[in-house]
C-alpha cells in the first residue's frame, strides 16, 4: 500500500473530490460502493460538467469531502492517518502518525 501524497497543490473541492473518490474506490471498494449508493448520487452531473458550479461551494460538497476523507482515514495503513499534511494544508495523503504527534 502506497503512502504519501495523493493530491497536492489545491484546496478546491472540485479538484479534491474526484481524486479522493478514485482513491477510495481503489483502497476500499466496499466503502466506496456504500457511498455511491446514496439516492441522489455523489456529485450532481451539472457540477461535474462545470467546475465553477455553485455546488462545489455548497454544504453538500463540504459534507461529502469530509465523509470521503474520513473513509480514507479509516483505511489508512496501521501507524498512518489520511488527511492534509500538517506542514502543507494543500498536500493530502497518508502520513505517519508518530511524525506529527
Amino acid at each position: 500500500m502506497n503512502v504519501g501524497t495523493v493530491i497536492h497543490g489545491t484546496l478546491r473541492t472540485q479538484d479534491l473530490l474526484p481524486v479522493l473518490l478514485d482513491e477510495l474506490r481503489e483502497r476500499d471498494p466496499a466503502a466506496y460502493a456504500q457511498m455511491v449508493m446514496q439516492p441522489f448520487g455523489l456529485i450532481p452531473s451539472y457540477a461535474l460538467e462545470d467546475e465553477d458550479s455553485e455546488w462545489w461551494d455548497s454544504e453538500d460538497a463540504c459534507w461529502l469531502l469530509e465523509e470521503v476523507i474520513e473513509a480514507l482515514d479509516n483505511c489508512a495503513p496501521e501507524g498512518y492517518f489520511f488527511g492534509a499534511h500538517p506542514g502543507d494544508a494543500s498536500d493530502f495523503g497518508y502520513w505517519p502518525l508518530e511524525e506529527f504527534t
